[in-house]
């Protein structure tokens, strides 16, 4: 009998261990969603997955599931979302399949766990070979991450990310060290891209906590001290009374400081000790339209005197993220600095969660609607853009900033030749994981490359690789998403893993070796259609 089938009929709710209904209730308390039939059977399944399996921190498995999908329910994801974020893990450790998701849930989350399978593949190879670290083939990476996947796939994994970084005090010092340098190299950048700036200044946080912890625990006292909470409270209340004589609603004003790992980043980029930095503390306003946005503006700077050169307008020239707000910096009480931002709801809420902004708006479960494939269609249209005009010799985190969208957030104008079309016949480049001689790299390609072309690239093309074939041993052929290919006509895909190093045992090229010296030795000359000059090819 099918072990799925077993499995499924066996399987009653009863017996499921207290604890995970303990866990199960306290989501339910903390977000409705996970009330919804479809995401309860998600959890039930995830537990039976996940039964047995303890985390390093000694908490069951489940739970990591559990605070992932939590996350995700904090940035407004649906059902589908929900349920791929409990079952994130079920591919790649236990004995769940794609198709027993997609039988039991839709092809929707089946697709959802397994691009997020793949994301973890990619960022465990890019860890183990040290890549991310390399601007311009970190900077591929991100892309890869993007292009590769349903852009929500991306959201599931920087949630278990996020979580993961929450509980990393369980692993050993080297590992915590290694996760934490990952994180800063692929998965604060890609928060970054996709806007998400309460997930991004998390990461960026647990990631300067674990790397730099002297520096953190220095700026986090000095921070702790320079913060004047009276001061805080008398410039809003300021505000406030301004406001209401200049009869303009809004829907927040509340203070702010900066991020940690935003102070320290700013340091280290344009040399500054943390008392020449202008923007750590400040007030954020929410109001109600654009217009108002100005209005308050201009009233914030008839109550404190403006720091000339630091206004930045975002509204009318959003960062390519899409973020939009007012910036300024004025002398508050004290002659401290303080930083005025300043945005309409809408604009908070892009700020906030991103490319997930549009989960905010409604209510309940709403299936591929026009302006979720919108967002869909613009997340890959960042990635194409990039692609066009990133500088490779600046790391994207730099870079970032620098850059501008040529159609306004999240629209594009009629003849944006970059609005991404899956059917369109041009499409940006190919990014290709390349593993040779137990190195990987990240390798660009243009639109319809084969894989002979990247054997050509690197040095492995050959007039006997006809276009029928490859005359090898099967050991010896190249491997496509770690399968022997015969083809060399074969097109690339975003995210395709080639591998040219021969799939044999160190063994056999010992002897190989061996043999060929022993030739040498001999003086016996080597025939360019023996045996020897074959091995030769490997290379």
């Amino acid at each position: 009998m099918n072990l799925h089938l077993i499995w499924r009929t066996s399987f009653t709710e009863s017996s499921i261990d207290p604890y995970a209904k303990d866990l199960l209730l306290g989501a339910q308390l903390r977000h409705k969603i996970f009330c919804d039939d479809f995401v309860v059977k998600a959890f039930y399944e995830a537990e039976k997955a996940h039964r047995g399996q303890m985390r390093a921190s000694g908490d069951p498995y489940l739970q990591h599931c559990v605070e992932t999908a939590v996350l995700l329910s904090t940035i407004g994801a649906n059902s589908t979302v929900i349920a791929a974020g409990l079952l994130h893990d079920t591919l790649d450790d236990t004995f769940m399949s794609y198709d027993y998701i997609s039988q039991t849930f839709g092809t929707g989350v089946a697709d959802l766990v397994e691009g997020v399978s793949k994301l973890s593949q990619l960022s465990k190879l890019a860890r183990e070979n040290n890549t991310a670290s390399k601007t311009v083939e970190a900077d591929r990476l991100h892309t890869m991450f993007l292009a590769m996947a349903d852009a929500r796939a991306v959201l599931i994994k920087l949630a278990d990310r996020l979580h993961n970084m929450m509980t990393l005090d369980a692993l050993p010092l080297a590992k915590q060290q290694r996760f934490a340098k990952e994180t800063s190299e692929i998965f604060v950048p890609l928060a970054n891209r996709l806007g998400i700036s309460s997930w991004k200044e998390q990461l960026g946080n647990l990631c300067f906590k674990h790397l730099n912890p002297e520096q953190h625990k220095e700026l986090s006292s000095k921070l702790v001290e320079s913060f004047n909470m009276a001061r805080i409270t008398s410039a809003v209340e300021k505000l406030e009374r301004a406001l209401t004589d200049g009869d303009i609603s809004y829907h927040d004003l509340s203070g702010r400081h900066k991020s940690l790992y935003s102070i320290y980043c700013k340091m280290l980029k344009k040399k500054l000790t943390m008392d020449e930095i202008h923007d750590i503390h400040g007030l954020r306003l929410i109001v109600e339209n654009e217009e108002d946005c100005y209005k308050a503006l201009r009233i914030v700077n008839q109550l404190w005197s403006e720091v000339p050169g630091k206004f930045k307008d975002y509204i009318h020239h959003p960062k390519f993220n899409g973020y939009q707000s007012l910036h300024t910096v004025v002398m508050g009480e004290g002659m401290v600095p303080l930083e005025v931002q300043i945005r309409t709801k809408e604009m908070h809420l892009q700020a906030e969660f991103g490319f997930a902004a549009h989960w905010r708006y409604k209510e309940g479960d709403c299936k591929h609607s026009s302006f979720v494939l919108q967002m869909v269609e613009w997340a890959r249209w960042v990635v194409t853009w990039h692609c066009e005009t990133m500088n490779k010799n600046q790391s994207c985190i730099a870079y970032a900033d620098s850059v501008k969208p040529l159609c306004t957030f999240p629209f594009h104008s009629e003849d944006c030749p970059y609005s991404y079309n899956p059917h369109c016949a041009h499409e940006g480049p190919v990014f290709v994981i390349l593993m040779e001689n137990d190195k990987m790299s990240v390798q660009e390609f243009p639109a319809d490359s084969t894989l002979l072309d990247l054997l050509e690239r690197t040095g492995r093309g050959s007039s006997r690789w006809s276009p029928y074939g490859f005359p090898l041993k099967e050991e010896l052929k190249p491997r496509l998403n770690h399968e022997p290919v015969s083809d060399p006509t074969c097109k690339l895909k975003m995210g395709d893993v080639v591998e040219l190093t021969p799939a044999m045992p160190d063994k056999s090229l010992t002897e190989c070796r061996e043999e060929i010296q022993r030739m040498y030795d001999r003086g016996i000359a080597i025939s360019s259609t023996g045996w020897p000059a074959a091995i030769g090819m490997v290379g």
